[in-house]
């Protein structure tokens, strides 16, 4: 049984904390760091940075990271927007790394599964382009981070997507359909976008997916 400070309890975050505590010690930590501090939950041997990039972020992470013990395992929860050169992502990354060389980075795609549904929130709206997805689900997330958490993995940094994905119009389509919500309308054909793997994921963890198909994310579908 281990320590597990988990920094942000959103969507992610509180299932994360669902899941960790049937085998772990987990305490959710807001960015009042003040209180965080008081109630000693910086001192744990996993700390799960999960808060999103935005208002105070770097100093957040500047303030908490400086309290933690230099043998815990930090795991980062970045974005695939790094390789889109977003600055909040990258300086985000960069700072982490220089105060705890160990940290495990997972750029993760778009989250989506359960009600979350691609095509959902953009029903009825015109799209610029058609482009190629880089989605994961969110029960992929979780088993990933419990992977790592398990084989006290240090000091790397994944590509988490999952491996099969299609264009936004082929999913966007298919979700309209099975949920019942407007097509959206893209102004132009597909376009290629970001082609990521997560080959070195697979072969670091030995991790096989979950929900391996973007198009097969929300089968059976929701009652």
């Amino acid at each position: 049984m281990k320590k597990v400070s988990i920094l942000g309890c959103g969507w992610v975050g509180k299932a994360l904390a669902d899941v960790l505590a049937k085998e772990h010690t987990v305490n959710c930590l807001s960015r009042d760091m003040e209180e965080n501090e008081k109630a000693k939950m910086y001192d744990c041997d996993v700390f799960i940075i999960a808060i999103p990039p935005r208002d105070n972020y770097l100093e957040v992470l500047e303030e908490s990271v400086k309290q933690l013990h230099a043998k815990t395992q930090v795991i980062l929860l970045s974005s695939i927007s790094f390789y889109d050169g977003k600055t909040l992502v990258v300086q985000a990354e960069s700072l982490v790394h220089s105060l705890h060389n160990d940290v495990v980075i997972l750029r993760l795609g778009g989250l989506m599964g359960y009600d979350r549904i691609a095509g959902k929130y953009t029903a009825g709206k015109v799209l610029t382009s058609d482009t190629r997805t880089n989605y994961i689900h969110r029960d992929d997330v979780l088993e990933i981070i419990l992977c790592v958490i398990a084989k006290d993995l240090r000091g790397e940094a994944f590509k988490v997507v999952a491996p099969l994905q299609s264009t936004k119009k082929v999913l966007f389509d298919q979700n309209a359909e099975q949920f019942g919500f407007e097509k959206t309308d893209f102004l132009a054909g597909d376009e290629e976008g970001k082609v990521l793997s997560p080959k070195k994921l697979c072969e670091r963890l030995g991790y096989t997916f979950l929900k391996e198909d973007v198009l097969e994310f929300w089968q059976p579908a929701l009652v």
